[in-house]
């Protein structure tokens, strides 16, 4: 498997984009469902995060190219019903209209990455707000086993969070036209490699 380095040059993102993610994390509050985390999951408003889209790196291939993270069910017989994502469209209600939709892909795979599910929406049905938000995608309850990956293909449609600090090990990049799975690693102006986290979750019971 080989390794592949994003390139970030700047991270101009939670200035002004505390409130809305803040608030929108919330909006399951007293919900029954488990939420799984493989980013640190805490003060989401004040981490060090940025913004990014696989068009960044891949251009006009990140058609085929998603951000993936591996999640271990809880237990024997839990479903999966609502993945949230950390992302915006770039609207910005000041200076510029809505974006032009353009759709996004999510896929659910297994430990061999065999499909389990797919959805396909536009970015602007969730992602439509004046900073970056975290958005619950409903999807109908999916029973996983053991470890899965959630995949969100942005389609350089959009951009989703990533947490600089902390890295579980569990983000990556996947490579849908070869299977290729590639640890999400960031250099940023010149400094060492970093591992990243995707700020995708999985929600069930």
């Amino acid at each position: 498997m080989k390794m592949m380095i994003l390139l970030i040059s700047a991270f101009c993102f939670l200035a002004l984009a505390g409130d809305a993610v803040s608030q929108s994390s919330e909006e399951s509050a007293g919900s029954s469902m488990t939420v799984l985390f493989q980013d640190s999951g805490t003060n989401i408003s004040n981490m060090n995060l940025t913004m990014y889209s696989s068009g960044q790196d891949w251009g006009i291939n990140s058609f085929d190219v998603g951000e993936a993270v591996k999640f271990t069910a809880p237990k024997a017989g839990w479903k999966l019903k609502e993945i949230r994502v950390l992302g915006w469209n770039g609207y910005n209600e000041t200076s510029m209209t809505v974006p032009s939709p353009s759709n996004f892909l999510i896929e659910v795979r297994d430990l061999d990455l065999n499909l389990l599910y797919r959805l396909a929406d536009t970015q602007n049905a969730y992602f439509t707000y004046s900073a970056p938000a975290i958005r619950g995608i409903d999807i109908p309850a999916l029973p996983v086993t053991d470890e899965f990956y959630i995949i969100f293909y942005d389609r350089s449609a959009m951009r989703i969070g990533v947490e600089l600090e902390n890295a579980t090990g569990n983000s990556y990049i996947f490579n849908s036209l070869n299977g290729e799975l590639i640890p999400a690693e960031f250099r940023i102006e010149g400094a060492k490699a970093t591992q990243v986290n995707w700020v995708i979750r999985a929600a069930g019971e």
